[in-house]
């Protein structure tokens, strides 16, 4: 498998690794999608406040292929991609810089000629990509499917051999139930330990408020029924989250990173007229709000803001510290 083979070459150093002045963590998985990879971005991003930081991404779907700085004001999701403007629409400010280029390498080093400090980057979905050297290396492999259960493709959904895990300083176990017992999190620390003697975390998904296309917080309503669209990997953390809450919905699902036509956007508008609002992710907003759809509806289009916490307030901490101490 060319992946194996890559992967042997870098190992006996016959391909050549940059070493940047930049310390650089890179957030990454084995699988093809689904494990959460932006919103671990942005935890990261979160507990760096103190920082001059940046993100490098290969933008996913865009268009171009040219290093983009971007810049919200000037650039939309066919130049940068979902995730990467999701993230800028968060963290957008004098401190943060969104790189896009798939040559991580070109994008590092576009940063240390730039005239202002770069402290610390971050390459988003970064683990395959080994022509750069990492400080620190970290996994995410989703509770619900663990690389350790999983395949190669075509027969599976991994993109290399599980073995890959090896290269790993970190592996966070992404998605976790509330509600995980010390038992299941020991059965999964000891497969894990099989093809990796990384640190091992775990996280699950915290559902803040939905935000209404004026950026304004507003509340869900039981009484109502929503149109959700969705057009992520693996959306049934939303679903099981709306049961929970009692909330009647009906769903709209497209496959990851999906680029809405114009019919799809008129077949959308016409279904929503059945509902008192249309509920979305932050990440297919980005891609939605420059279509029709915006003014072509008179409901309300609410984005269900997430993120990721740590399960043990303990594990916070330690990330934060192994995080802030890469900074020389």
């Amino acid at each position: 498998m060319l992946s194996s083979s890559r992967n042997a070459l870098f190992k006996w150093g016959l391909l050549q690794q940059y070493k940047s002045r930049i310390p650089v963590i890179s957030v990454g998985n084995l699988c093809m999608g689904g494990s959460g990879k932006t919103p671990h971005v942005a935890l990261i991003i979160e507990h760096l406040t103190d920082y001059n930081k940046a993100v490098i991404s290969r933008g996913y779907g865009r268009k171009n292929k040219v290093i983009i700085e971007a810049n919200s004001q000037i650039h939309n999701t066919k130049d940068t991609g979902d995730e990467p403007m999701e993230l800028l629409h968060k963290f957008e400010g004098s401190s943060f810089k969104m790189i896009i280029d798939g040559n991580r390498k070109n994008a590092l080093r576009y940063l240390e000629m730039h005239k202002e400090k770069t402290d610390i980057v971050v390459l988003d979905d970064g683990f395959q990509h080994q022509y750069v050297k990492r400080d620190l290396n970290i996994l995410l492999t989703d509770f619900s499917n663990p690389f350790y259960k999983d395949l190669i493709l075509p027969i599976g959904g991994l993109r290399e051999h599980r073995k890959g895990a090896e290269r790993a300083d970190m592996v966070i176990v992404t998605k976790c139930p509330k509600d995980i017992t010390p038992a299941i999190e020991n059965e999964i620390k000891k497969r894990i330990s099989c093809y990796s003697s990384a640190k091992i975390f775990f996280t699950k998904i915290s559902y803040e408020a939905l935000i209404n296309h004026h950026n304004n917080k507003t509340s869900i309503d039981s009484k109502k029924k929503y149109l959700l669209i969705t057009s992520i990997a693996n959306p049934n953390p939303i679903y099981e989250h709306l049961n929970e809450n009692n909330i009647q919905f009906a769903t709209k699902k497209y496959r990851d990173h999906h680029n809405f036509t114009k019919t799809q956007i008129q077949e959308v508008i016409n279904i929503s007229r059945q509902y008192d609002a249309i509920i979305t992710t932050e990440k297919d907003w980005m891609r939605l709000k420059e279509t029709e759809l915006v003014n072509a509806v008179s409901l309300d289009i609410l984005r269900l803001r997430m993120k990721m916490e740590f399960i043990y307030s303990k594990e916070n901490l330690k990330f934060k510290d192994q995080i802030t101490s890469l900074i020389k």
